[in-house]
């Protein structure tokens, strides 16, 4: 009678640990349909609720950007996660303002720029930057110096003024050593946009829109810089 009782308690969790297996790895349902997620979003954040969908665009298997055009031609976009077997809204922002999604915080391979610009702010390219600063630090009688940095990459515009891209190998190689370092991190993200002139231009479209997220998710705002703070 106990050997039964072992047999059918094993059999029961392997049953178990199965369900569980499949239920947290497998594939994701296919993504809502336009309707769809303008329903979900306005369940949050009513402002949005006749929405036009732009584009859909799969970061990778499980994330995904939806630029979309909110009333009174706010351009915006929501990022999704497919989380315990089902999408989740993640961000929704009706303020297109670049910014970078680290899907996986301690990660840099899992970062992504995203952005959705109004026509009416006519960018041709942006430049996207990495700075860290020079510092100095000592710690446990122990000097510790590290050398300024600063890298650039351009983003060429498309018609439509929306786009996501993940960061380099290259900058990915440097955060990592970043995060490695015995000195605390410093470095941050900055932006700064151009016309066909190669004239500076700061996009005003998106100036009044507001955004919505949950606190698990690590969006980092970027900021527009000037002459003055690059080498």
């Amino acid at each position: 009678m106990k050997k039964t009782i072992v047999l059918a308690s094993i059999l029961i969790g392997v049953i178990l640990l199965s369900a569980s297996f499949w239920y947290y790895t497998s594939d994701p349902t296919p993504f809502p349909t336009d309707e769809q997620l303008v329903e979900e979003m306005t369940d949050d954040f009513s402002v949005v609720s006749n929405s036009v969908i732009q584009d859909t665009v799969f970061l990778d298997d499980h994330h995904v950007f939806v630029p979309f055009i909110a009333e009174g031609d706010m351009y915006g976009f929501s990022l999704w996660e497919w989380n315990n077997r089902k999408w989740d809204e993640v961000l929704v922002s009706t303020n297109g303002d670049i910014r970078v999604w680290k899907i996986d915080s301690k990660d840099p391979t899992t970062y992504h720029i995203v952005w959705n610009y109004p026509p009416q702010d006519q960018l041709d390219y942006m430049k996207f930057y990495f700075i860290n600063k020079r510092g100095f630090q000592v710690s446990d009688g122990e000097e510790h110096y590290e050398p300024g940095m600063q890298l650039e990459q351009t983003i060429t515009l498309s018609e439509n003024l929306y786009g996501s891209m993940k960061l380099s190998t290259e900058w990915v190689s440097v955060i990592n050593s970043l995060i490695d370092s015995r000195m605390a991190s410093t470095y941050y993200f900055g932006w700064r946009a151009f016309d066909r002139s190669d004239k500076i231009t700061y996009p005003e479209g998106t100036g009044n829109g507001s955004s919505s997220w949950g606190g698990d998710t690590h969006i980092e705002f970027i900021n527009f810089l000037e002459e003055s703070e690059l080498e």
